[in-house]
């Protein structure tokens, strides 16, 4: 879809659940919806592409950048006067610093990198050659154009929990050629998609960098939205700031693997890949207390002997969540989570039923609990019983006569 398609993020849900969610909650022309985990930013751009003011709030500094650039104001125009000279950089080739840092080419010495020095070259010549571009919008647009068409050059690709080598990588050969032309097909695509929403008037939208429920906590200027829609990370282990480390470097979003873990920190409790702050809480309900008790109890049966602490603290984490976000409802408001359940130790976890007790638990009323879809999973040694996971949206409502009848639900 147009704008949307200008970077693929895996983690993305579709702009039509946006859509619904807009119509089904009535929000009004004046309305504003917000996403604390914006991500790729579908929510702030599908809203902003109906007029309406969004916010969106976001931890890691590449997603939020993306976000921002899919919002562009830039013409076609401008962005077609500065096209060429960012296609030139990039064809004169400027030495990369990433070359021989950690896996990231052949130079640093492994078996296997991410990007053939070439690529590395090109995307550096095109990235200095940006910084000659005065507008702001535009050069967030000429940026994006160049990670896309390194992503679409790298020797892996997203699968999964992380970066997995492309079968054929070797015999592809990527070089400074192939980066330049997606770079031209990027531009080209961009170029189509501003003329293509030329006519809509963008709602007023504005992303926020940083951890969401410290923003949350502190922002002031954030309050009475009407509607969230968000998809937070699921409890499935995954790093995502590991698996967007490319962009991060390329787009000289951090400097360093400290800085890498840094931000690691900032974000929900959901994966093992660091030294959490240990969990305190633990009544969040029936369900949770079950799920606790089985992990607990089949400690072999776990790929890692901290995954019922970050069971725990992703819950705690999502939990204060429900708490700001209600904070800063406006009446009548609805929150829409897109959430999967997960599987540990030959058992699934309901995490749209335990986020349903928790949002209920601090004050939200459970609106419904609908069923997306159902995702096949590779079996494991450790949940070898289970194939498929449900993943679903966990919608609540500030307003307790805006609720469906309750349903019996065979917990």
């Amino acid at each position: 879809m147009p704008r949307h398609r200008w970077h693929y993020y895996k983690e993305g849900f579709s702009p039509q659940l946006v859509e619904k969610a807009i119509d089904e909650s009535d929000i009004g022309k004046r309305g504003i919806v917000l996403d604390p985990f914006n991500g790729g930013g579908t929510t702030t751009l599908t809203a902003a592409l109906r007029g309406l003011r969004s916010i969106g709030l976001e931890v890691n500094p590449f997603t939020a950048f993306l976000a921002e650039a899919k919002l562009s104001t830039a013409s076609a125009l401008s962005l077609r006067k500065v096209a060429k000279s960012i296609i030139d950089g990039a064809e004169r080739s400027s030495i990369s610093p990433l070359n021989t840092f950690s896996t990231f080419s052949e130079q640093s010495g492994r078996d296997k990198w991410l990007f053939n020095s070439s690529v590395l070259d090109a995307f550096e010549g095109g990235w200095q050659a940006a910084k000659n571009v005065k507008d702001p919008q535009v050069l967030k647009l000429c940026k994006l154009a160049l990670l896309s068409s390194a992503m679409d050059n790298c020797n892996a690709v997203r699968d999964g929990k992380c970066l997995r080598y492309r079968p054929t990588w070797k015999e592809q050969r990527f070089n400074k050629y192939s980066f330049l032309s997606t770079l031209v097909d990027s531009f080209q695509a961009i170029h189509s998609d501003i003329q293509e929403t030329r006519d809509k008037k963008f709602g007023q939208s504005r992303i926020y960098l940083g951890d969401a429920r410290e923003i949350l906590n502190t922002n002031t200027d954030i309050t009475d939205f009407n509607l969230c829609v968000t998809s937070p990370p699921y409890l499935n282990t995954f790093d995502y700031t590991d698996i967007y480390r490319p962009e991060l470097f390329l787009g000289k979003f951090i400097k360093d693997n400290n800085e890498l873990y840094k931000l690691r920190l900032k974000t929900v409790r959901s994966h093992v890949q660091a030294q959490w702050e240990k969990p305190t809480r633990t009544d969040f309900g029936f369900l949770f207390g079950n799920v606790i008790k089985h992990l607990n109890d089949h400690p072999e049966a776990l790929m890692d002997k901290k995954i019922p602490m970050m069971v725990q603290a992703y819950f705690e984490d999502m939990e204060k969540m429900l708490r700001l976000l209600l904070s800063k409802a406006k009446p009548n408001a609805q929150v829409w989570l897109v959430v999967s359940n997960s599987a540990y130790a030959d058992l699934q976890i309901p995490v749209d039923l335990i986020l349903g007790d928790i949002g209920s638990k601090v004050g939200w009323y459970l609106k419904e609990i609908g069923v997306l879809r159902h995702i096949h999973k590779r079996p494991t040694k450790h949940s070898s019983g289970i194939t498929e996971l449900r993943e679903s949206v966990v919608i609540l409502t500030n307003n307790k006569g805006n609720r469906k009848p309750q349903l019996s639900l065979p917990y």
